[in-house]
This record gives C-alpha cells, sequence and structure tokens, in this order.
C-alpha cells in the first residue's frame, strides 16, 4: 500500500483521480445517505476537547493542524467526516466520505465505537 500526503491527495482530487472505489458503495455518495440522516454543522472546537477525537485523530496519524473544518464535515486528507444528529445513525463509509453520530454518542457506545474503528480499518485510513 502506498501512503500520499495531503497535497498529494488534493491534487489527484483537483484532476478527478479518486484512488481507490470500495465497489459495493460504487453508486451511493454522501448526498444518498443525507437524505435521510440530518448531517449537522461542525464545531472543531468541541470535538478537540473531546477524548476520543483526539484519540481517533492521532489513530490516523494526524494532527489538529492536518483537519480542516467545514461547515457540514471534517476534512482529514483522505476522507471526509460528517456527523449526523439522528441519534439511531450507524457508522457507514461511502466513497471516502465518514458517515458517523454525533462523538457524544459514540463515546457511550462500545458497538459505535467497534463499528467506527473497523471502518477505519478495513479502509486503511
Amino acid at each position: 500500500m502506498m501512503s500520499i500526503n495531503q497535497r498529494q491527495f488534493e491534487h489527484l482530487t483537483a484532476m478527478g483521480i479518486s484512488l481507490w472505489q470500495h465497489k459495493s458503495d460504487a453508486n451511493k455518495t454522501i448526498d444518498d445517505i443525507s437524505n435521510s440522516q440530518h448531517i449537522c454543522t461542525i464545531n472543531l472546537e468541541k470535538l478537540i476537547q473531546q477524548p476520543l477525537f483526539s484519540d481517533i485523530i492521532l489513530s490516523l496519524g494526524l494532527s489538529i493542524g492536518e483537519v480542516n473544518q467545514h461547515d457540514d464535515h471534517l476534512s482529514l486528507g483522505l476522507f471526509n467526516w460528517y456527523f449526523s444528529s439522528n441519534e439511531n445513525t450507524n457508522v457507514s463509509w461511502s466513497k471516502q466520505q465518514l458517515l458517523t453520530p454525533s462523538l457524544e454518542n459514540i463515546a457511550q457506545s462500545p458497538t459505535l465505537k467497534k463499528q467506527l474503528w473497523q471502518i477505519l480499518s478495513t479502509h486503511n485510513v
């Protein structure tokens, strides 16, 4: 497996080149997911204060400075992370996009934590 940095990923993305695509998710985008889930506005300062968030960022080999905040998602280089306000949302992955419930919900649920770590390790991010 070859790793690339944020700058390389941005250049490839600008050229319309995707790194890889999971076949079962080929026709599904975050727009499809967001039609059934309410996507939350991101507050990075609040996320930084949560130990689980710091652990996730550390496990991805990133620093807080490498996390880019947008209104509705976080850009973590090789994927975007969206949060749903729907408490019944499971952790899901589609086309380099991660959708999860709030970190508060994940922190309180061993099942959601397990789903998150499995998806992150499965997709080698």
